[in-house]
């Protein structure tokens, strides 16, 4: 199959249907087609190149004859009953429809997935391959969106970055029974049919599918959005790790990741900070993207753009909603002080102050595209989203050393709102103890414990020549543990790097000033330290280039 199951305009969403519900002219039973749709022109521009197509997809409009024909029940309804006139309409939803181009025979998508869940021996397809195979053409974004947020018990995961469509083991029966209903008294019929396919979302057949024998009670409530969901953990919520280079930081923050997420190990979001990363990039914005029009030309359009806190943040406020299923989220931060932090988190920083139940003490005001998007996601008004707190299963976590150059300062109210873990410069040491790594080159050639080197390099610049704070030692993993691990079998190649990554820091972040104090030997050339110079001398003199030959002999075997 090759057609587009939907109109590419909007996704099918609670606020987009009361949109085009408020458009729609009063008197429309007694208009021609032609009249109501430049009467809603008027309200709604554009509404005769894209939007009516939503609208007739959406089974909302008539246009199998000369008048204007909707459907009057549907202005009654409030935003629980409206929600579930469009999860009614996406099960017995069928294409190609009258307004969908393609002569291939229609199927009930709806029907067609949960067919192929039951028949699958765990339950789940995958849904690249059920789109393509089954249909095919564009809009497979928005058909996905709409099953996710409108096809209970139909779910959507992610596995392995694909969507996975599937029926979790305590909804099979409800499943069978919806699929049973919809094939025995809801089959396509005439798919070229506009009248018959308006009809079809009718009042009876809306009440007829959930079992409803009386008017329906249209109670007007408000939305409230629950931020606590009583999740509890023994982990920090907000926390900031720190230390000298190569003490394990990230390596901590992986392994600690794993234990707080389990099996859900993808329910999480990393990103490194830099000097040039902004509020946009972290938070989102408003920008271009390319996409196609209602012919399939490409084109441009504007639309709010979500950066990894909002995507996170969108992840833990959904499944907060489910109270017997609540998964911890985390957004992870690398190098959390080498942006300018209280710009990146802008007026987000408020909210990591948590109270007693790990929800934001204060909320903060969002913008209106921001609001737009939360709504679009979240399936609400809007409204609902004026103001956001971090709910209590949202876990963020950073690295941070205060040793790189070019780093900022983090001031005293941000820093307040984390937790502070320090990682000592030998904790975890015993991990690389009996890692021998080759230094010099040729017949200068010495094997040495990388340890016990890391330790006496250390040694020296705590000394009172270099005098040097703890934050600029050597950590175990300054030199990453994959490299030890393949330290003897390229010699050659381990010694460059050692030189490029040990050498150069040591030159260049710790001891610019006083290279002279750290680097000895045979390492000047006219009077003046130069790395290549210091790089000949450690290939030739090898751990003499770091004045270690005046160590006591105690000291000097450990590097052997």
């Amino acid at each position: 199959m090759s057609f587009s199951p939907f109109a590419r305009f909007r996704n099918f969403t609670l606020k987009n249907l009361k949109a085009l519900l408020e458009v729609y002219p009063d008197e429309a039973r007694s208009m021609e087609w032609s009249e109501a749709a430049n009467e809603i022109e008027v309200k709604s521009p554009g509404y005769k190149r894209t939007s009516y197509q939503q609208a007739c997809q959406f089974g909302m409009e008539d246009r199998g004859g000369n008048r204007f024909r909707i459907h009057d029940y549907l202005f009654t309804f409030d935003d629980e009953n409206l929600t579930r006139y469009i999860q009614f309409w996406i099960k017995t939803y069928f294409a190609p429809n009258p307004y969908v181009k393609g002569d291939d025979d229609a199927i009930l998508i709806f029907c067609e997935i949960v067919k192929e869940i039951l028949t699958s021996p765990v339950h789940e397809v995958k849904f690249d391959d059920f789109f393509h195979r089954r249909i095919g053409g564009g809009s497979d974004d928005i058909l996905l969106n709409a099953i996710k947020s409108y096809a209970e018990p139909v779910r959507v995961k992610w596995a392995f970055g694909q969507a996975v469509l599937y029926i979790e083991e305590r909804d099979l029966e409800e499943a069978k029974r919806e699929l049973t209903y919809i094939e025995a008294h809801m089959p396509v019929g005439n798919p070229r049919d506009r009248k018959e396919f308006f009809d079809r979302f009718s009042y009876a057949n809306f009440c007829s599918f959930y079992g409803i024998e009386n008017e329906i009670t249209l109670p007007q409530t408000e939305t409230e959005v629950s931020f606590h969901t009583g999740y509890q953990s023994t982990f920090a919520r907000n926390r900031i790790i720190f230390g000298a280079p190569g003490t394990g930081k990230s390596y901590t923050l992986n392994q600690e990741k794993d234990k707080l997420l389990g099996a859900d190990s993808s329910n999480y979001e990393r990103v490194t900070f830099h000097p040039n990363y902004s509020y946009a990039h972290f938070v989102g914005t408003y920008k271009p993207v390319s996409d196609k029009d209602a012919e399939g030309n490409d084109s441009i359009r504007y639309q709010y753009v979500p950066g990894p806190f909002m995507r996170i943040y969108v992840k833990a406020l959904e499944n907060s909603k489910d109270q017997e299923h609540i998964k911890p989220y985390l957004l992870l931060i690398e190098e959390i002080n080498r942006a300018n932090a209280a710009a990146v988190f802008g007026e987000i920083f408020q909210l990591l102050d948590r109270n007693s139940d790990n929800v934001s003490e204060y909320s903060v005001h969002t913008t209106e595209d921001m609001r737009t998007y939360l709504a679009d996601k979240l399936h609400g008004d809007p409204d609902d989203y004026k103001d956001i707190k971090l709910p209590d299963n949202l876990f963020i976590w950073a690295t941070m050393n205060s040793a790189d150059q070019g780093v900022y300062m983090l001031d005293t109210a941000f820093k307040r709102r984390w937790e502070f873990e320090y990682i000592g410069i030998d904790e975890e040491e015993q991990k690389v103890q009996n890692y021998i790594i080759p230094i010099g080159m040729g017949d200068h050639r010495r094997y040495v414990k990388w340890n016990a080197l890391r330790v006496q390099i250390n040694q020296i610049l705590l000394s009172d020549d270099c005098k040097i704070n703890e934050d600029k030692l050597l950590g175990p993993f300054f030199i990453a543990k994959s490299m030890l691990d393949h330290a003897l079998e390229n010699e050659e190649q381990f010694v460059k790097a050692f030189e490029s990554k040990v050498i150069m820091y040591l030159l260049e972040d710790v001891m610019k000033m006083r290279p002279h104090n750290i680097f000895r030997g045979h390492a000047k050339k006219n009077g003046k330290m130069i790395y290549s110079e210091i790089c000949k001398t450690f290939e030739t003199e090898c751990e003499g280039v770091f004045g270690l030959e005046g160590l006591s002999q105690e000291n000097r075997e450990a590097l052997e």
